[in-house]
């Protein structure tokens, strides 16, 4: 599974290699439940372009409500994945 590539347009950069780790996880749990971003957005009431930017690190303004609402629709534990991407955010500063 790779994911899609990152625009090197400043507006676009991660806002810190926590809210990518965070992101990835979010992006894996989608593909393992093999949704797509428009069911999600449609599912969830949230738009596209706002989960795009939650999966690749980019949303500057991320609320908890965000997390919680995808980690409700993926039916995952908001501790673990916050837990998975700590790890792997430690993991890439060291």
């Amino acid at each position: 599974m790779n994911r899609p590539s990152k625009s090197k347009d400043s507006t676009t950069q991660p806002t810190s290699c926590f809210s990518q780790c965070l992101g990835e996880e979010l992006y894996l749990l989608r593909k393992d439940q093999k949704k797509s971003i428009k069911v999600v957005a449609k599912d969830t009431k949230m738009s596209p372009r706002t989960i795009t930017k939650v999966e690749k690190g980019l949303l500057k303004n991320f609320y908890p409500s965000i997390l919680y609402k995808l980690c409700k629709y993926y039916n995952a534990n908001i501790r673990d994945v916050l837990g998975r991407a700590e790890i792997k955010d430690m993991a890439n500063t060291t």
